[in-house]
């Protein structure tokens, strides 16, 4: 599932929203850690995660492959979303499917975390919007 789409957040900057691919790896485990260890809020605490900067890659090509589809050459229903300012992952959410049999479609995993630097401006609000979309077009 590609996603791709530019927001203005309260105080006029840009952020830009789109699907995270294996070049993005490194900078969404790094705010994964962060955002992790910012609030007790999350799954899991920082040092729960044993990811690997080559296991993100893994992580996120999954999410961006058919997964779940038999011929497509991306997924159509998973997908995580960077929020992007200035070129840095500020957060990220995502949605995946808990099936691909038919009375598991309509339903999905979604994770969602936001910079402690970043809050109060939108990203999360846009963040979720972006998933609901996609999961719509899923």
């Amino acid at each position: 599932m590609k996603y791709q789409k530019e927001v203005l957040l309260k105080d006029g900057t840009k952020c830009l929203l789109r699907g995270a691919g294996e070049r993005d790896a490194a900078e969404i485990l790094r705010c994964f850690h962060l955002t992790h260890a910012e609030t007790d809020y999350l799954l899991t605490y920082p040092e729960e995660n044993s990811f690997t900067i080559q296991e993100e890659v893994k992580f996120l090509k999954a999410r961006s492959e058919a997964k779940f589809l038999k011929a497509s050459e991306e997924s159509a229903n998973a997908i995580e979303i960077g929020a992007f300012v200035n070129g840095k992952v500020v957060g990220s959410a995502g949605i995946e499917p808990l099936g691909d049999k038919e009375k598991l479609r309509h339903r999905a995993d979604f994770g969602i975390a936001v910079e402690k630097a970043y809050w109060g401006k939108g990203i999360g609000r846009a963040l979720t919007l972006a998933c609901i979309e996609c999961a719509k077009q899923a």
